[in-house]
């Protein structure tokens, strides 16, 4: 084998190539450290006026799922969490939000009501509805008993999630399950679903429902929305329900922002664009009163399977426990700053 300096000169790597590709390593380099770097920074986000300068401003309703811990997914139909957990999640909860909305009644959840009464929170209830009719009447005989029994603590019966968006129900047989639960109901009734199923289905739906409950998520439309004009998109979205609906309230019963994930066109998720998509929202409302609940209470890593990373990322706390977001005072810099680069 010829010796590596005998190779034609047509062949051998010149020297102004190999300092090229050597500047462009270098450059890529710097740019991931100092990505990692700015991580690694406080970053200021919108402050939020409280009731009192000494307290913390509070979200007006938060998504509960208790489905956190490793290995807890809703497929698990043997799963129960016990209420002592329940109770922990809560207690966290209770810092940042009087409210939590839950979407279904299995897995130990029948449980939230009486411990939102003990710990004084309030509760906007989801009855699970799906294809299956039998189960549908088990969510619901119990979802109504719970709402009689704590309507001092449930605010609102929310009757299936997203069931149209999934095709699971017509919408006729929906608003069959709505008009029966309005009228059994000692609490007013909403359905959830995205907001353009709202105004496509409205005419079948909205005389059997006492509110409105809207998804309008900016990452997640057709034509996604960067974070920068996420807040905008929701408000807008919002008065054109509330303008299509006229005089039947709108809730936003979802809305948020993925602390990781890929990029869907201009929407970038991040733990900054989370943050101040959270304390952008609450600012706004102070000046502009929407009711809205953020999704979601904790990262649900079952959730990845289904919808990729950023599906277990919407957290305002992590998986374990460990708030992400904070609703007053800088963004903390990410404790894993140094390593981001090589995860």
């Amino acid at each position: 084998m010829p010796p590596h300096d005998s190779e034609p000169a047509a062949v051998r790597p010149s020297a102004a190539r190999r300092g090229a590709v050597l500047f462009a390593l270098g450059l890529v380099l710097a740019l991931i450290l100092t990505s990692a770097a700015l991580q690694g920074r406080p970053a200021a986000l919108p402050e939020v006026s409280a009731a009192a300068p000494s307290q913390i401003p509070q979200l007006p309703c938060v998504s509960y799922a208790p489905f956190r811990r490793a290995g807890d997914t809703p497929f698990d139909a043997a799963l129960r969490i016990a209420p002592e957990a329940i109770e922990a999640d809560l207690r966290l909860l209770k810092a940042v939000t009087g409210c939590v909305r839950t979407y279904g009644l299995d897995h130990g959840l029948d449980a939230v009501p009486a411990i939102a009464r003990k710990l004084g929170l309030r509760v906007v209830l989801g009855a699970w509805i799906g294809r299956d009719a039998a189960a549908n009447e088990i969510q619901l005989r119990r979802a109504l008993e719970l709402a009689r029994e704590y309507r001092d603590v449930v605010q609102l019966l929310v009757v299936g999630n997203e069931v149209l968006l999934r095709r699971e129900l017509a919408p006729e047989a929906l608003a069959a399950l709505l008009a029966r639960s309005r009228r059994e109901s000692a609490v007013p009734v909403a359905y959830a679903d995205v907001w353009e199923f709202w105004l496509r289905h409205g005419p079948v739906l909205r005389a059997h429902v006492d509110i409105v409950a809207a998804h309008i998520l900016p990452y997640w439309e057709d034509d996604p929305v960067g974070s920068e004009q996420a807040v905008d998109h929701v408000y807008a979205i919002a008065a054109r329900l509330q303008q299509n609906f006229g005089s039947t309230p709108v809730f936003i019963a979802e809305t948020g922002w993925p602390a990781v994930g890929r990029q869907r066109g201009p929407a970038v998720p991040g733990r900054f664009e989370q943050a101040h998509f959270v304390r952008e929202m609450l600012a706004r409302q102070t000046m502009q009163p929407l009711q809205f609940n953020l999704i979601e209470a904790f990262d649900q890593p079952w959730k990845r399977t289904l919808e990729g990373a950023m599906g277990g990322a919407w957290g305002l706390f992590d998986a374990d426990g460990i708030q992400r977001v904070p609703l007053a005072g800088p963004l903390p810099p990410d404790p894993r700053w140094f390593w981001l680069p090589l995860t």
